[in-house]
């Protein structure tokens, strides 16, 4: 059974502005999704050696070693300055206070998913070694001067040796913009286009 996502589209009535939230579910159930994009020498692997939920995940590696190695798990676009994205992703690592760890981080865009404008931060902490841990973080969004409408969640590994292995299940992410932002999964899916929506 292909679990993919949950879609929810809503408009909020905040400030003298509506806003739209849009929320989004994804695990790796379907056998064969990977991710929208690999940075460095990370290798990726739909695996069923872990899962937080279900029986598939996302296997990262890491060959050769050098640089900072991600996996882009979701690509936002249509986004401008003040908008907000939350994300979280379930990442499993069994080596407590050493690597392999994992992160959530992020980077803006400005053309496609493969260009980079510029570093959006992520969570300083780590992966706990411990079995799966969740780790989230919110961005506001900056546009800079409007040359980026874009913004690319990483998973990223940590690694010391080439047989080093983190697993990444379960992402969610939830954007509340003043416009209807796409958010693009790891499979390439994205919602279903909402053609209009009154607000009274």
């Amino acid at each position: 059974m292909k679990r993919v996502a949950i879609v929810t589209i809503a408009v909020l009535a905040l400030a003298s502005a509506p806003l739209w939230a849009q929320t989004r579910t994804f695990d790796w159930e379907d056998g064969t999704s990977t991710a929208l994009i690999t940075y460095g020498n990370a290798v990726l692997e739909n695996s069923t050696e872990q899962a937080h939920g279900g029986t598939h995940s996302l296997k990262i590696t890491e060959t050769p070693l050098g640089g900072t190695p991600y996996a882009g798990v979701w690509w936002v676009t249509g986004l401008t300055d003040g908008d907000m994205v939350t994300a979280s992703i379930w990442v499993y690592d069994m080596t407590p206070s050493g690597s392999p760890s994992g992160r959530i981080w992020g980077h803006y865009t400005d053309t496609d998913v493969n260009s980079y404008a510029g570093s959006a931060s992520g969570n300083g902490t780590y992966s706990d070694g411990t079995g799966w841990s969740q780790l989230s973080y919110t961005w506001t969004f900056d546009s800079s001067s409007d040359t980026r409408d874009g913004l690319l969640v990483e998973a990223r590994i940590y690694s010391s040796t080439e047989l080093d292995a983190i697993y990444v299940d379960d992402i969610s992410i939830t954007v509340t913009a003043v416009g209807p932002a796409v958010i693009t999964a790891p499979d390439g899916s994205v919602p279903v286009e909402l053609m209009s929506f009154n607000v009274e």
